[in-house]
């Protein structure tokens, strides 16, 4: 049995929840090498196949009235769902956090606070959000999930080369990258940060993790986890899992081996920051058929350096 990531790729219950409910029904997906479309890998979804769905989404609405059939078809799930309140320059098409929030409650009432896990991720330091604006955001919306979700995965923008491009077409925002500085400097201005955020969540009984972050974090209190722990996922859907780490992630990455059924550049939230975002994901001639069997067709070559 496997493990399906749906998706670190793209938002497939925010955009593509359709498409996903006929793979599933039809048993299996095609699956693009992101370096290389041409090479096709076609993956089992049959129940059977599947030890449980981990869903990543900044927008989980048009799947939640599918979330209990799936259940009872045999595709126990568990979700990461990504709120930040970052202003509309850095996420222009990301639904307004009370939107959010409410789905989220919705989600917790299905499937239990086990179930979900907080994302506040990327934490993009900049000219637009200072440390006391992040600060502020987290406890607003650590207070409005408390009880609904007991986890909070954080981790620090990096700015790869397609992304710094974008960076430079938008000089209104200045970012603090930690890759720019050594590992001492970048905790130094990091590591309270990170301290202001884990207290504010030991407040509402959350616990701040971090998601593979390559700055040492736990001197502040926040500790590294993995958003794919084949632990916790046997335990949630009462299956044993193999626990090896997934080879295809970042180096700091401690997930447990999966099938990311998603594609690249196929995300319609614009999210300034995003490495898997593509600037010409939208004109490039990418086609998507609700019952095709892989996400889109004419997928370009793999636009970013970050593998996942």
């Amino acid at each position: 049995m496997h493990i399906i990531s749906a998706s670190r790729r793209t938002d497939i219950p925010a955009f593509y929840t359709p498409w996903l409910l006929e793979r599933l029904r039809a048993g299996h997906v095609e699956v693009p090498n992101p370096f290389n479309p041409h090479q096709v890998r076609r993956v089992d979804l049959r129940p059977q196949a599947v030890a449980g769905i981990v869903f990543w989404s900044k927008d989980p609405r048009p799947l939640l009235p599918h979330v209990a059939d799936l259940d009872r078809r045999g595709y126990p799930s568990l979700f990461h769902i990504t709120l930040t309140a970052l202003p509309a320059p850095l996420e222009p098409r990301v639904p307004p956090p009370e939107e959010i929030l409410a789905a989220v409650e919705e989600l917790a009432d299905k499937i239990g606070p086990q179930r979900l896990i907080w994302r506040f991720d990327p934490i993009v330091l900049s000219s637009l959000t200072p440390e006391e604006r992040i600060v502020s955001a987290f406890a607003s919306l650590a207070e409005a999930l408390q009880g609904k979700v007991r986890h909070c995965a954080i981790s620090f923008a990096r700015y790869y080369r397609q992304v710094q491009a974008r960076l430079r077409r938008a000089p209104a925002v200045e970012v603090f990258d930690p890759d720019r500085h050594d590992a001492a400097e970048a905790l130094k201005r990091l590591g309270p940060l990170a301290a202001a955020l884990a207290r504010e969540g030991a407040r509402r009984a959350l616990e701040v993790v971090s998601c593979a972050e390559p700055l040492d974090l736990s001197p502040f209190g926040v500790g590294p986890a993995a958003c794919i722990d084949a632990a916790l996922l046997g335990e949630l859907f009462g299956v044993e899992l193999p626990r090896r780490k997934d080879a295809g992630q970042r180096l700091a990455c401690r997930c447990s081996a999966s099938i990311d059924i998603g594609i690249y550049g196929t995300c319609r939230h614009g999210c300034l920051y995003c490495y898997a975002r593509g600037d010409s994901a939208l004109t490039r001639g990418l086609h998507h058929d609700p019952r095709a069997t892989r996400l889109v067709t004419n997928a370009a070559p793999r636009e970013v350096e970050n593998p996942g």
